[in-house]
């Protein structure tokens, strides 16, 4: 049996919406009506009122930290151990990391670490729901509003969580999200979203998103009365081809909107079969806490993880290693959590950053021991008994009854 660290789940609906989308010529492959449907639906799931599609998450990253439009050398908090794409944008703008580490089990940070990380020339925090578990999302946004800083919630890793009932959204001023295949609902294997509620940065976002063009605040950018309205340096110009700002090309396409839709359907299927996958190999797991230190969730919250964490303890008779091997030789993919303490890889140890003067050991301790099996909405009954007999069988061989 082959049982995936992450999975794309779709069915004669996704492949519908897709194939309509190329049969109707009257519909543009790009930022058509079903983009704009798309991120109506997926704004109000972080409780905004704008959605803006692009091409992947990491795109959302970057395009949610450029709309800030923050000095250059100025500071945003973020983890040490996360994802690499939450960290770049931050070094692509001209901006210094300051880095905090995360709580042991829960992957995310608190409150007080971050808080001791703020200085003078903060300016944002850059928070992963990281694993698609949920950080004091109230307690950031307090801290965040007592010294008047932006919150971008960085949630490539979950879609629909909640805290309290509320929208992880709430707490921030920009929420993304990714829709890669192994994601929670996937657009045909890509795409991402910004979301944002204030109507200014909506705008920059847009703009930035499509080249900077001016066109791109248009709505339908064929009109010819507004098409032919503008000047560029004295010269009347077509507005098609006047650049307001630097941008990029982060646009989405119609095909992935259409895909999208059709998963959104399916989102609270998908988002309880995660929570029950990942409840069931934590009840199996908990028999050993011995060797590993499991996942912990704050009670408020409610989330479908996008895998299932685990981290070795040092004290244990073997080590990650040598369990991912054994998972991978019986067909269970396995993955590291992502960057680790991302101050420790090749292309990130030599950034300008502030450090916490304690370091990272809880970052460091997951780049050690920790590793990710997959816990998603392909997953059937057949797929969980598979990694935990296969478990038993590794701890039998380690001296475990």
């Amino acid at each position: 049996m082959r049982v995936l660290y992450g999975q794309a789940v779709y069915g004669e609906e996704e492949i519908a919406a897709a194939t309509d989308v190329l049969r109707n010529s009257a519909i543009a492959l790009m930022t058509g009506p079903k983009v704009a449907q798309f991120e109506h639906r997926i704004a109000g799931l972080f409780g905004k009122t704008h959605g803006l599609m692009t091409n992947s998450g990491s795109s959302a990253n970057l395009l949610a930290l450029a709309a800030l439009d923050l000095p250059k050398g100025s500071e945003v908090v973020t983890p040490a151990l996360t994802f690499a794409t939450t960290v770049a944008p931050i070094l692509q703008l001209g901006l210094v990391p300051s880095f905090v580490d995360v709580a042991p089990a829960s992957y995310v940070v608190e409150p007080e670490a971050v808080a001791a990380m703020i200085g003078p020339k903060t300016r944002a925090l850059m928070i992963p729901n990281l694993i698609g578990n949920l950080p004091d999302w109230a307690g950031l946004r307090a801290l965040a509003d007592r010294h008047g800083l932006k919150v971008i919630e960085d949630s490539c890793d979950t879609l629909g969580a909640t805290v309290v009932g509320r929208p992880s959204g709430a707490f921030s001023d920009i929420a993304t999200t990714s829709f890669y295949a192994s994601h929670v609902v996937t657009a045909a294997g890509f795409g991402g979203m910004v979301c944002v509620a204030d109507e200014a940065l909506a705008r920059r976002a847009t703009l930035l998103r499509g080249w900077g063009r001016s066109s791109s605040l248009m709505g339908e950018s064929e009109d010819i009365d507004k098409r032919f309205a503008s000047q560029v340096d004295g010269i009347d110009y077509d507005s098609k081809f006047i650049f307001e700002g630097i941008g990029y090309n982060f646009l989405p396409s119609e095909i992935g909107a259409a895909f999208g839709l059709a998963q959104l359907d399916k989102l609270e299927t998908f988002i309880g079969r995660r929570i029950a996958n990942f409840a069931r190999l934590r009840a199996f797991f908990e028999a050993y806490e011995d060797w590993f230190l499991l996942p912990r969730q704050r009670p408020e919250v409610r989330t479908g993880w996008l895998a299932f964490p685990l981290i070795v303890r040092d004290e244990a008779p073997f080590a990650r290693r040598d369990l991912q091997i054994h998972f991978e030789r019986q067909g269970i993919q396995t993955r590291t959590v992502f960057t680790g303490n991302i101050l420790r890889q090749p292309g990130f140890k030599d950034i300008l950053r502030r450090e916490a003067p304690a370091g990272y050991p809880n970052a460091d301790r997951v780049m050690r021991g920790g590793l990710l099996i997959g816990c998603h909405q392909g997953l059937d009954t057949a797929a969980i008994d598979h990694i935990t007999q296969t478990f038993v069988a590794f701890a039998a061989h380690k001296g475990r009854p």
